[in-house]
């Protein structure tokens, strides 16, 4: 049986747009600095943290539509019709207006927003100094993580670090300064943080999370000398395998396996609907059997796979119409889906056996949501090797020998950045990996990329508009 911790959000009275996110909590609600008391408080604090990981604003539409929809691996999927409007981001005709644009950016300051609180409160507790620092660190590394996801998305952001006493107008950094900011928060919540954890504990963060987090910003920054460091770490000294079997490692049995470096628990709460808030794989699910057929992959990914010869991974990432999955569901859903003119198709890795009961909250809720895994890892040092010298043919093949691919013997970035691509289909990494190696103005042309303007989504409208002009837009916007 799944062991996990219990996250119970607790509201701390706070709206959280880049102008309004510091209000004054509303009446009926514990004011924070009554609330902020015991230890108990601080779990409490630190646990809001976790749980709004799992939320819509942050793991579900936004999140999806921004990180796959402009991608050559998915399409929108559902129904004809339904939702027309989220073709803007298949074929890059979305605007700083829309509401998913903006929805992203406060989604990730409401997160941030939860660890400021953790940051300027729990030190003046009376408590255990180790437990403290722990928790200290746990919201260091969730506050880099909502930055990293801000910083791919539109670059240089406000960096909110502290609760200001009254409201503030938000003044916009670089890329480069968020970036470093990133950096150094994972840097200093590591030693703080625990390398394993109990199962009773799973889903906290650990200190080789942190590092592969920080591995993963490093590749991003091109500081490839470091990123390889880091990630030669882990792969020597972390407790990490590949787990061997690739249906199975996206199956509830497998969270917090052995290639799990961080991961949103996502769980049923017996009588708790409003905590059992997962719609990760309820919007990704089979259409009219599990859940609502958006973000459906793509012709071109299922070429890609035939290309490389690549069966496995296929399979697992693809389930058709018609087909019998491992665990004897027959995939059924609608005939016809927006976005492809073929056979109707989900993503495989949200998929969730009917054999795991459901009793409350909606389909999926208790998918746990893979942030970060080995195998990306693995890859990620190899594409470092490349830059910064060192063997990048081995960790690229333990992670082709687990599909019963050949291995590569003088591997190139093109085969690198390939074997990102199939490795980690559907789970929102492609269209960021292609801005960040410049292969985006190629491989999306066709669908409307434009270069000097989509390297980076725009800044949300509204924000401007409340900074007073003191937040930059992003070039072409």
């Amino acid at each position: 049986m799944k062991k996990y911790i219990i996250l119970t959000l607790i509201i701390l009275g706070f709206s959280f747009s880049c102008q309004d996110f510091l209000d004054f909590p509303p009446e009926g609600e514990v004011p924070v600095d009554e609330f902020f008391q015991s230890e108990e408080d601080a779990v409490k604090a630190v646990n809001a943290m976790y749980g709004y990981l799992r939320s819509w604003n942050v793991s579900a539409f936004n999140y999806l539509i921004l990180g796959s929809l402009p991608s050559d691996e998915i399409s929108k999927g559902s129904s004809p019709g339904d939702g027309s409007w989220a073709n803007d981001y298949d074929n890059f005709q979305f605007t700083k207006t829309q509401s998913q644009i903006h929805e992203f950016w406060t989604g990730r300051y409401e997160g941030i927003n939860l660890a400021n609180q953790v940051l300027a409160n729990v030190p003046d507790i009376d408590m255990s100094s180790a437990v403290k620092n722990r928790m200290i660190a746990e919201a260091k590394f969730i506050r880099a993580l909502h930055y990293f996801y801000l910083a791919r998305a539109y670059g240089g952001v406000p960096l909110i670090d502290q609760i200001p006493a009254g409201p503030e107008r938000a003044v916009r950094t670089t890329e480069e300064e968020t970036w470093d900011f990133i950096e150094t928060n994972l840097r200093e919540a590591i030693p703080d943080l625990p390398e394993t954890v109990p199962p009773t504990e799973y889903g906290r963060v650990t200190a080789w999370a942190a590092k592969g987090l920080l591995a993963k910003a490093l590749m991003y920054r091109e500081d490839w000398t470091e990123c390889k460091a880091v990630s030669d770490d882990i792969i020597n000294n972390g407790p990490y395998v590949l787990w061997d079997d690739f249906y199975a490692l996206f199956r509830p049995e497998q969270e917090f396996c052995s290639e799990s470096l961080f991961e949103v628990v996502a769980t049923q709460v017996p009588g708790e609907s409003g905590l059992s808030n997962s719609q990760f794989a309820e919007v990704q699910a089979v259409r009219g059997q599990f859940g609502w057929g958006w973000f459906i992959p793509t012709d071109a990914l299922a070429d890609a796979f035939d290309a490389a010869g690549d069966a496995v991974r296929k399979k697992v990432t693809i389930i058709y119409f018609g087909d019998i999955t491992e665990d004897g569901d027959t995939i059924q859903g609608v005939d016809v889906l927006e976005g492809i003119a073929g056979l109707p198709r989900y993503n495989g890795k949200a998929y969730l056996p009917s054999r795991v009961p459901k009793e409350t909250g909606p389909y999926g809720c208790d998918q746990n949501i893979r942030i970060l895994r080995y195998a990306d890892i693995l890859l990620i040092n190899a594409e470092a090797a490349i830059h910064a010298g060192g063997d990048a043919a081995k960790p690229l093949n333990e992670v082709r020998a687990r599909v019963d691919l050949d291995p590569i013997g003088s591997p190139t970035i093109e085969d690198i950045w390939e074997e990102r691509r199939l490795e980690l289909a559907g789970e929102q990494d492609r269209y960021w990996d292609l801005l960040r190696t410049g292969e985006a103005a190629t491989v999306l042309a066709k669908y409307g990329f434009e270069t000097g303007k989509n390297e980076f989504y725009p800044i949300p409208q509204k924000e401007i508009d409340l900074s007073g002009g003191s937040v930059e837009q992003n070039p072409g916007w």
